[in-house]
């Protein structure tokens, strides 16, 4: 099974569905995975403010959350919940284009459900690298219109 699904709940955001499930296929398969059920679903950023508080007791504004949702021995499965507001805050905040960084947190989003984390220096390391290899191997595909 390989299936991305793209939710955008109205976001006026001009998102190309059909390039940003690519990147999330390029993505997954750059990491290994060839079986997997993936959702990412634009919420505003009121909601995954509201979503950190309820699943990870932290009152903050974040740019995804990860959650993965199969059990042990079977296919990937999770889902990814992302603010383009925060998203596009943060691409001006760091000066990089809206498509890198959308880019970046997809990604991110992807490393959590496969297994990374980034709750210290070394793995926050390792899961940036990984974000820009992504950016960098998928250059190509297009995710803002």
């Amino acid at each position: 099974m390989i299936e991305v699904d793209i939710v955008k709940n109205n976001s006026d955001n001009a998102i190309n569905s059909k390039n940003l499930k690519t990147y999330c296929k390029e993505v997954l398969n750059y990491k290994g995975y060839k079986s997997y059920s993936v959702s990412l679903i634009f919420v505003n950023e009121e909601k995954l403010k509201e979503m950190k508080n309820t699943y990870f007791q932290q009152n903050l504004y974040t740019d995804v959350i990860a959650f993965n949702l199969n059990n042990e021995n079977e296919d990937l499965e999770g889902e990814l919940y992302l603010s383009i507001e925060i998203i596009g805050h943060n691409a001006k905040l760091y000066n990089v284009s809206l498509d890198d960084e959308i880019k970046r947190v997809v990604a991110h989003g992807i490393l959590h459900l496969i297994g990374y984390d980034d709750d210290n220096d070394s793995s926050k390391r390792q899961m940036t690298e990984n974000e820009d290899s992504c950016i960098k191997l998928f250059k190509n595909i297009s995710i803002v219109c």
